[in-house]
């Protein structure tokens, strides 16, 4: 304990003539000497063993990577990735969180990537400098993107049945591509439906659809758009329209619905041809 200096020289204390009063240690030495001790343990760091910080532990922590015994450091300060690490495994960041970099790109759980990217991430299979997404910098493309190879490697997979922890959830959606086109796919594999059958009646389903004229109260400058109004499409196509009709959050805002115009698709469809049996039979006749 290099930085512990002695009060009282014990050595030669021992070595004093029994009887001599010097000899004896007194109750304020013993205060001194302790408080001393004390002192010295606490300010000394072993970097060798670790530190845990537990509840009830005050005062100011050095922080690494250029700490200045600060109470608070900026988010930039607290996390900082050079050209070559990495981080792997699952982590959390709560807060703000910044990666940045002035070279190949920080990468996460993958091995280094090519481009001036501020954040990356890809397949750990794939080798070329392509994969998941990247946040690019103004050094390429200001923005974000995503990108793949055209392997058939999905952009984006979306999944369900997944809540906490790692795992592999039910594949329900993809964002994809062919090397040329975007896809946006939803589910629709055989081995995910039970009791398949025709749809029928659908010319007179069509006919309940209430196509619409309208100005957006948003952005009337745009002019007279065209669609539906979702609680009037949801009573014909229920899975096309998302949310409730006048729905409100705990403070009294609005939940506005959404309509997906792709699940008019099927219906459209079965309508059209069953209008072209009745032509091809009007023909025949």
């Amino acid at each position: 304990m290099s930085n512990y200096t002695k009060t009282v020289n014990f050595a030669a204390k021992d070595a004093l003539t029994t009887g001599d009063a010097n000899k004896v240690v007194k109750g304020t030495e013993i205060d001194t000497e302790f408080n001393n001790i004390a002192t010295a343990v606490a300010t000394k760091l072993d970097s060798s063993t670790s530190i845990s910080l537990t509840t009830g532990v005050t005062g100011v922590l050095p922080v690494a990577n250029g700490g200045t015994n600060s109470t608070s450091l900026t988010g930039a300060g607290i996390v900082t990735l050079s050209d070559t690490q990495t981080i792997s495994g699952q982590k959390t960041f709560s807060g703000e969180a910044r990666f940045t970099t002035s070279g190949a790109g920080a990468s996460f759980g993958v091995t280094t990537v090519s481009g001036n990217f501020c954040g990356y991430a890809r397949p750990a299979s794939s080798s070329s400098g392509i994969g998941g997404f990247a946040f690019q910098n103004n050094g390429g493309n200001s923005g974000a993107g995503f990108a793949t190879d055209a392997t058939g490697t999905p952009f984006i997979v979306f999944g369900y049945g997944l809540s906490t922890g790692p795992g592999t959830p039910t594949g329900i959606g993809s964002i994809s591509t062919n090397g040329t086109t975007t896809a946006y796919n939803t589910s629709s594999d055989y081995r995910l439906k039970t009791n398949i059958v025709p749809l029928a009646n659908a010319v007179s389903r069509v006919k309940l659809l209430q196509p619409k004229n309208f100005t957006w109260i948003s952005a009337p400058e745009q002019g007279v758009a065209e669609g539906f109004i979702a609680h009037e499409l949801k009573t014909v196509v229920d899975d096309a329209v998302f949310g409730e009709k006048d729905a409100v959050d705990a403070n009294g805002n609005p939940k506005y619905q959404g309509v997906d115009s792709s699940m008019l698709v099927p219906l459209l469809t079965a309508a059209l041809q069953e209008a072209i049996a009745r032509i091809e039979a009007l023909e025949a006749a």
